[in-house]
């Protein structure tokens, strides 16, 4: 990548931040003129008069927020590393071990967020074929830590 490449990189990226910083300061300006609705109405209230206007946050501000909730992607776990992790609780475990017990050790012990469907389609049909891992796949659906053979 030359310089001039590196230099239009970096102007896009400045343009995307500008711009959501913009929709940030709006998404502020808007919860910041709620709350003042609110302590009016609380006044109104507290001096016993009734409200009979009630505003709400707009539709277009809360369709916003939900849409950058779920943008937000979880950081995906490297290979060798979920790996190495599943290696070593078939390997202590002692015995073949379906998808969902592993699953559930891998969430709850050692605290991962990986979605069962990738574990069952990916990661485990992918460490059976990999040679340097000493897994393999007993029975459908059951896998086991590979003991070495005694001769």
């Amino acid at each position: 990548m030359d310089l001039l490449e590196e230099k239009r990189e970096l102007l896009k990226l400045i343009v995307e931040l500008i711009s959501e910083r913009k929709a940030i300061t709006q998404l502020y300006e808007a919860i910041e003129n709620r709350l003042k609705r609110i302590e009016e109405i609380e006044n109104v209230i507290s001096e016993g008069q009734s409200t009979t206007k009630t505003t709400l946050i707009p539709k277009e501000e809360i369709d916003r927020v939900k849409f950058y909730d779920h943008k937000i992607k979880p950081s995906s776990i490297p290979y060798d590393i979920i790996s190495k992790d599943i290696c070593y609780i078939l390997k202590t475990s002692g015995r073949p071990m379906n998808a969902s017990q592993i699953h559930s050790t891998i969430t709850k012990n050692l605290h991962f967020n990986l979605d069962y469907k990738n574990l069952v389609n990916n990661i485990l049909p992918k460490m059976v074929k990999d040679n340097h891992l000493p897994i393999e796949k007993v029975y459908r659906g059951f896998w086991q830590y590979r003991r070495a053979e005694t001769k």
